[in-house]
């Protein structure tokens, strides 16, 4: 055991200590922060007021046209005004010029710019508002609707909310689609990643013979072992500090916007209220009433409030719990699995044979998310979260989505079960053929090196 243990510290130890670790771990989840924030805060920057003269030689869309916080608009009398305009003044940076039609509505206008282009706040301003103004005119004069008409009919919508009938919690499927994907994915990678750090650890000690003097004084399943379990060891390490720092981040935002947290605890308290029989009360609500509770809410985009709150009614601490269970030992199952083809092969390229058909499980839950999202209890789903070598993966897309609890536990004593069993199997292969040199194994090898009684 002891033997064991120091493997495990040199593996964890050098690992850690390499600079790629901490790059990888802090800088570059930042680096992505960064970047991904970049774009919002350029977006959201004021932009340079724009100055801009309309010609509308059809009178459709005289006196129409909205000034607004970032471009103000001024009726000029002819296009020859406007452009001696609009050449003398640098403060003019643009012209929205409608010509007249034999038709009786205009087919298109034109958006004439001295030397710089417009800006695209500019066009697609000016595109949206002769597109509404067409818009109303039309209504009012072919329908007899005015523009507060058609608000009125465009602002009416009804939102279908999944709603479980037990615990009255809005089911918010997009956002734990996204959760169980992310996790889903994440243990995929993790797995794959540290799985062939393990496969080439044991190739570099097979090739430069190291592993001949470390036999001398660690059996071969110590040190497979000791190199499984160190290795591990990094990755909980790096996932345990994403998750201090994704703390961190939440615990940042829900000081810096406690609203967003409190206005989503209060729609769970309303949804718990709702689903315990007052929904007729509810229905009671006179009118000014809930328009002063859609007046309230209106602060907040909808869809934010929506993510903060699919997010604050999931329970992440069993989320993490179960993803550390089953990203632990579906890596040691296939860290094992990785070290047994690392010890058959002297080069990477002759290890395709063995790790194609070790990941072929992996890879085929990952082609199939899509089907499993789309029904998350289906059978498909069910049967790959329950199998060990697919359920790391397809039970953690599955969990935000609620799981029978038979399952769950049944999927954790089949992982548990089966590990063991990679991990012997793993270990005959490593014995016999980690101290063979210049020949290709085959998979008769395997099956042999597997044999009762077989021999190094």
């Amino acid at each position: 055991m002891n033997k064991i243990l120091l493997v495990i510290q040199r593996e964890y130890l050098t690992r850690v200590k390499k600079p790629s670790f901490w790059v990888l771990t802090i800088v570059v989840p930042v680096l992505l922060a960064v970047v991904y924030a970049i774009p919002i805060i350029l977006a959201s920057r004021p932009l340079e007021h724009a100055h801009v003269l309309v010609v509308d030689d059809t009178g459709l869309f005289q006196g129409q046209f909205r000034s607004g916080r970032d471009i103000t608009y001024y009726e000029a009398g002819s296009i020859d005004y406007a452009r001696r305009q609009l050449q003398q003044h640098d403060s003019l940076n643009a012209i929205v010029y409608i010509p007249a039609r034999e038709t009786t509505l205009p087919r298109d206008a034109y958006l004439f710019y001295r030397s710089d282009a417009p800006s695209l706040t500019v066009q697609t301003d000016a595109q949206n508002q002769l597109q509404e103004i067409l818009r109303n005119r039309i209504l009012l004069d072919v329908h007899g609707l005015t523009p507060d008409d058609y608000a009125l009919l465009t602002s009416t919508h009804i939102r279908l909310r999944t709603q479980d009938i037990e615990t009255g919690r809005d089911g918010f499927l997009q956002v734990k689609i996204v959760v169980g994907a992310l996790l889903a994915i994440l243990v995929f990678m993790a797995v794959f990643m540290f799985g062939s750090q393990v496969m080439r650890g044991v190739m570099e000690e097979k090739t430069s013979r190291i592993v001949e003097v470390i036999v001398c004084s660690v059996k071969p399943f110590q040190l497979m072992m000791g190199k499984v379990v160190g290795i591990g060891l990094v990755g909980l390490t790096q996932f345990a500090l994403w998750v201090l720092l994704a703390g961190a981040l939440v615990t940042g935002v829900q000081l810096t916007h406690a609203d967003l947290f409190e206005q989503a605890s209060s729609r769970h308290s309303q949804t718990e209220i709702a689903s315990k029989g007052t929904e007729a009360t509810y229905q009671y609500q006179t009118e000014q009433e809930r328009a002063a509770q859609y007046q309230a809410g209106q602060g907040i985009d909808n869809s934010i409030q929506d993510l903060i709150e699919g997010l604050t009614g999931i329970n992440f601490t069993m989320l993490i719990l179960l993803f550390v269970f089953y990203f632990v030992f579906g890596y040691l199952l296939y860290a094992s699995l990785f070290a047994a083809a690392g010890s058959l092969v002297d080069n990477e390229t002759d290890s395709q044979q063995f790790t194609l058909p070790i990941t072929i499980p992996l890879l085929l839950t990952l082609l199939l998310l899509p089907s499993m999202v789309g029904q998350p209890s289906g059978s498909l789903s069910t049967w790959l979260s329950i199998i060990p070598f697919t359920s790391p993966v397809a039970m953690l897309l599955r969990i935000p989505f609620g799981v029978p609890v038979w399952q769950v536990l049944l999927s954790m004593l089949l992982l548990l079960a089966t590990f063991p069993l990679c991990i012997w199997a793993a270990a005959k292969v490593y014995r016999s053929a980690i101290l063979r040199y210049g020949q290709k194994a085959s998979w008769r090898d395997v099956w042999r090196f597997l044999r009762p009684g077989s021999k190094a």
